[in-house]
């Protein structure tokens, strides 16, 4: 039987929202299932200030890659699996389909008042608005010669 569950969802595009003043935001309505209580993850990405949002078999699937990579030494996928799994923070969805921006994580990157979430596929992210607009600049061309080389 087909459910919204088990249904593999696609996160594209990007939105502007306002973040509440309890630092919750709105996941955009095209990105949510059915049901209340939608489970994510959040984990900051320190090199460019976002937050990473997986849903929990993305947040699996990280996991398991690093435990099935043969490249990964045993001492460094301890490492890795200590650090991603402790820095990483479960987020519920209410009633209004919003999460609730962690404290610490929120302060960390920035993130206050408006946000801009975008789509990555089977992920998405929390960015604050300027430092979104910057970096989308500076990835352009990276874009672009990529789109030719697939053919876009």
């Amino acid at each position: 039987m087909i459910t919204p569950e088990n249904i593999r969802r696609i996160f594209s595009g990007e939105f502007r929202h306002a973040m509440d003043e309890k630092n919750r935001v709105t996941i955009p309505a095209v990105w949510r299932r059915a049901t209340d209580g939608e489970e994510f993850f959040s984990v900051p990405d320190q090199n460019n200030g976002f937050l990473v949002v997986l849903p929990p078999g993305e947040f699996d699937r990280v996991g398991e890659q690093v435990n099935s990579n043969p490249s990964i030494t045993p001492a460094d996928r301890r490492i890795f699996i200590r650090q991603f799994y402790s820095r990483a923070k479960q987020c519920v969805t209410d009633r209004q389909g919003r999460i609730l921006l962690p404290e610490d994580q929120r302060a960390a990157l920035g993130l206050k008042d408006e946000v801009m979430l975008v789509g990555g596929h089977s992920r998405f992210e929390i960015w604050d608005p300027a430092r979104w607009e910057q970096i989308s600049k500076h990835e352009t061309p990276t874009y672009q010669q990529v789109a030719n080389l697939v053919g876009l």
